[in-house]
């Protein structure tokens, strides 16, 4: 049964703090029984540890399912459609779904991101009738970082409560104010090369080379390739000359910002939204968004794209 005061169909979102791990099994254990003696599909995606801890408390059943957490700080679009595909599974016409995602810890250095997925995803799963948890470790996250998760959950949850949220935003007033991310530090400093007006293929190769002088996998290389080409084409088609290509080479990633004089995309959910949806835009920035790190930011001098990527450490390689 959702909360009284909420919706009783459609997309909900709720937001769990935390402070230690019993904490946060005071909420996971008394949902996730709720939603097994509804006999409701109960999606736990959690870290092995407390995927054991849960098992410790609750008996399996076929209502509930085990997989592993989603998130990519860097790649929100990638959840937002691994999230979709899985909601997809269960039919739009069936009993509530419930979910309950153990979020990572992300870096301030991709929160701008990472806050307009939370937005997001209440008009992209709009239609699917689940009620979302996101848990939250509270400790490494800044004041800044607490206020964009009130303003984007509906409800707030602890223990067993599950509280309606006043502090909730509209997600496009909400994103409409943080569309423009600040600068990476790495642009304050001189870029490994720089290219005026580059065509789209000389922007691949430009790229590809660079990249080869990195640790960075193959895949990783092939996926920036293809985001650069994107962003350089879009650039050209869509922005205002000159288009300058600029890149920053690391040892174990690369950097690359595409820059026009134009006023760039006017859609809060750039790269975020599949084109199908309502809000959607392009299907090249959507894709794009899942295969590498990327921001965009207006300023006074036009439009810049930043497009990232990193080997992952060893232990963190999948």
């Amino acid at each position: 049964m959702r909360p009284r005061g909420a919706d009783q169909s459609g997309f909900l979102h709720e937001l769990v703090l935390h402070s230690s791990p019993e904490e946060m099994l005071e909420f996971i254990v008394p949902f996730i029984r709720d939603g097994v003696a509804a006999e409701e599909p109960t999606l736990l995606l959690v870290r092995p540890e407390t995927a054991a801890a849960v098992l410790d408390r609750v008996e399996p059943s076929p209502h509930l399912l085990l997989l592993p957490a989603l998130g990519q700080p860097g790649r929100p679009a990638a959840d937002l459609r691994a999230t979709e595909t899985l909601l997809v599974g269960y039919g739009l016409g069936t009993a509530q779904v419930r979910i309950v995602n153990q979020e990572p810890v992300v870096p301030e250095a991709q929160w701008h991101e990472w806050r307009r997925l939370e937005a997001v995803v209440n008009l992209a799963l709009r239609r699917h009738n689940t009620w979302a948890v996101c848990v939250y470790d509270r400790r490494p996250l800044t004041g800044e970082m607490v206020e964009d998760l009130y303003a984007t959950h509906h409800l707030t949850g602890q223990g067993d409560h599950h509280r309606r949220n006043d502090r909730y935003q509209d997600p496009v007033e909400f994103i409409s104010k943080h569309q423009d991310a600040p600068p990476d530090p790495v642009e304050r400093e001189t870029p490994s090369a720089q290219l005026v007006d580059p065509s789209p293929a000389t922007a691949r190769a430009a790229v590809a080379g660079f990249a080869r002088q990195t640790s960075l996998p193959g895949h990783e290389i092939e996926n920036l390739v293809i985001a650069a080409h994107e962003a350089v084409s879009n650039a050209i088609l869509h922005g205002r000359p000159p288009v300058v290509l600029r890149l920053w080479v690391r040892p174990a990633g690369l950097t690359v910002t595409v820059t026009d004089t134009g006023p760039g995309p006017n859609d809060p959910f750039v790269g975020l939204l599949s084109p199908e949806h309502s809000n959607g835009a392009g299907l090249g920035l959507w894709i794009s968004h899942q295969l590498v790190d990327i921001t965009h930011r207006r300023h006074p001098d036009g439009y810049t794209i930043r497009l990232a990527t990193a080997a992952l450490p060893p232990n963190l390689t999948p």
